[in-house]
């Protein structure tokens, strides 16, 4: 099984469906909350994307998806940080969590829609990471 997931959270996707992540609010060192939602890409759904570098696949941090842990990188978990807003939720996509990188049916459907994913973002924000993201 991939470090980065146990295959409870993600439900199998539907034609032409994918999966929008509401990351809870909190402060900055706050544990990470996050819930999926399987929804179609036609339906003009608003969120925001993600676009980041992966980094070292081993080097992870714990979140709770769907009130599930969950290892997501460091990198991955740094930009959440700086994306959560305070007070209230925010509706992303973040491939690394959004598409079932233990299913490569799945990830071989999903990766060619993501120019689609992208373009039907309200925003797309790229992350380049930080020199250092530490919380402790």
């Amino acid at each position: 099984m991939d470090p980065l997931t146990d295959g409870r959270t993600h439900r199998p996707l539907t034609r032409d469906n994918i999966r929008l992540l509401t990351l809870q609010p909190g402060l900055f060192n706050d544990p990470i909350h996050c819930q999926l939602e399987q929804v179609s890409l036609r339906a003009g759904h608003t969120y925001e994307a993600l676009s980041y570098v992966w980094g070292d696949a081993r080097d992870t941090a714990p979140m709770i998806l769907d009130k599930t842990p969950y290892h997501i990188t460091k990198n991955l978990e740094c930009a959440l940080r700086y994306m959560r807003y305070k007070e209230s939720p925010r509706v992303l996509w973040a491939d690394a969590i959004c598409i079932n990188q233990n299913d490569p049916d799945e990830k071989s459907k999903q990766v060619p829609m993501m120019g689609e994913i992208y373009s039907e973002a309200t925003k797309v924000y790229a992350w380049l990471g930080e020199a250092d993201c530490q919380i402790d």
